[in-house]
């Protein structure tokens, strides 16, 4: 017979002889024992037992192992038997000894779950791996029965461990400190932000400090040393930025240009919201007349929280009430379906209205509402200078536009126009006109809607809604307010 044949048949057999064997009552017996000492290895693993029982829970994994490979090979299944009842003796001994160290030892065991979770081998390497070791020194004492000198290695042990333990959690919370005051020292930050750098010393050594006296409550220790970084990158900075200006051509005029520098956007800020600051008596008045300016629009923010929760209040009224009225009357009446009717459009006329806002960036339109009205305030769309045609450039703005309209099919639409404060008052006043009547065709020609529906005024510059005295309050005082009249006018 050929080799090739004859490897063949030999392959056969060999199937054919572990079919028979795994399908053999006492083969899935011994197998399912098998399986339940792995599962049962698991399990003690999750309880710590290989910690605290390191030899014998060692020798459980070893019978596994051996039994397993008896198995694999299909053999000798009684030698696989007796090696699966080793592993379950062994366990069974590491279970014991475990239950005992958290008996006898249960001290340094918890000192040792402490520095795991302060990530000493990652922050303490080294005291960790001493203390380990010591541990795992007194672990092998206890199985050994050898109370003495288990509890000798574990006093050892727990020295270590605690050690290394505060050194993680110092490692933790103050290394980033640590580093970043190193670093401004080699900059050699301390010769132009003496103070600021002092002052990340101080919040430094206050954390190391409050670590020593409790390693177990780390907010204030974090927080200081969140504090320290801080002061840390601020003195870097401010060490950056004095030597700049002194490397400038004439120390005035580096100094000027950082007090200007600093003015720049206080000034920015100040126009975003419609404030004319100067700065001819400092940045102090500045300051102030910004101050007072949040402390108003906080003011404004809570008298229309306010005015929400009242209307929320009513919509709830007219809900209860229409329910009141559905359960004396039963049935429909003229007077339930009239509320009913109020009910539902205000709850669209609100999600209308978020809609929306969604719609439009901040530099494109404000919407509002104004009493029974919603106000689309067109911030972004373009007038070449001093003419009534509409740029292209305000086609994306228009498109969006149209989406909105299409919510408020039939209301009545009056389109406002509105100049800032430079040029004669009649001048402001017809170009106003000129651009209300503009839109208003664009709004009939392109969006095809009725001409009955749509009025147009122009104000020019009398109803502005920001200063004049600077070119951002000026460009939002050019717009087109279109007002959209939800409940018909009369």
């Amino acid at each position: 017979m050929r080799d090739f044949d004859q490897r063949w048949y030999f392959r056969r057999l060999c199937l054919l002889i572990a079919a028979l064997v795994s399908s053999h009552p006492l083969f899935a017996a011994q197998n399912a024992q098998l399986e339940q000492l792995r599962a049962e290895i698991d399990a003690r693993r999750a309880e710590q037992v290989e910690v605290l029982s390191p030899r014998n829970f060692e020798a459980a994994q070893q019978a596994y192992q051996a039994a397993a490979k008896e198995f694999e090979r299909g053999r000798n299944l009684e030698r696989a038997q007796s090696r699966v009842a080793q592993g379950q003796a062994a366990l069974k001994r590491a279970v014991d000894a475990a239950a005992a160290a958290r008996q006898l030892l249960s001290s340094v065991i918890k000192t040792r779950d402490d520095a795991l979770r302060a990530q000493a081998p990652k922050f303490a390497a080294e005291l960790w791996s001493r203390g380990e070791d010591r541990f795992r020194d007194a672990m092998l004492e206890n199985e050994s029965a050898d109370t003495k000198n288990a509890q000798k290695r574990a006093a050892e042990a727990q020295v270590l461990l605690r050690e290394a333990e505060l050194v993680a959690v110092k490692g933790e919370v103050l290394n980033r400190a640590r580093a970043l005051i190193a670093q401004a020292q080699e900059a050699k930050v301390e010769k132009f932000a003496p103070r600021t750098l002092q002052a990340a010393r101080r919040y430094l050594e206050e954390a190391e400090q409050e670590i020593q006296r409790n390693r177990y409550d780390l907010t204030l220790p974090r927080n200081l040393a969140a504090q320290a970084s801080y002061e840390a990158r601020h003195a870097s900075y401010l060490a950056t930025l004095i030597k700049s200006v002194l490397e400038q051509r004439g120390e005035e005029a580096g100094v000027e240009g950082l007090i200007l520098s600093w003015e720049e956007p206080l000034k920015r800020m100040a126009s975003s919201v419609d404030l004319d600051v100067r700065f001819d008596e400092g940045v102090q008045p500045a300051l102030k007349e910004l101050g007072e300016h949040v402390q108003q629009q906080q003011q404004e923010l809570s008298r229309l929280k306010q005015e929400l929760q009242d209307r929320e209040e009513q919509l709830a009224s007219l809900t209860t009430e229409l329910e009141r009225l559905e359960a004396r009357l039963g049935g429909v009446s003229e007077e339930r379906v009239a509320l009913q009717r109020r009910v539902d459009a205000q709850e669209r006329l609100r999600a209308n209205v978020v809609t929306i806002e969604n719609t439009f960036t901040s530099n494109e339109a404000r919407v509002y509402r104004q009493g029974d009205d919603v106000v689309i305030s067109l911030l972004g769309i373009a007038f070449p200078s001093g003419r009534s045609a509409i740029d292209s450039n305000s086609a994306p703005l228009m498109s969006k536009v149209r989406q909105a309209l299409a919510l408020f099919d039939g209301a009545s639409i009056s389109v406002e126009g509105h100049t800032d404060a430079h040029g004669s008052d009649s001048t402001n006043l017809i170009l106003s006109q000129d651009r209300a009547d503009a839109v208003k065709q664009y709004l009939v020609s392109n969006f095809d809607i009725d001409p009955e529906r749509v009025s147009s005024i122009g104000y020019g510059e009398a109803r502005p809604v920001s200063t004049n005295e600077t070119a951002e309050g000026r460009a939002r005082n050019r717009r087109i307010d279109l007002v959209i009249h939800v409940t018909p006018r009369h």
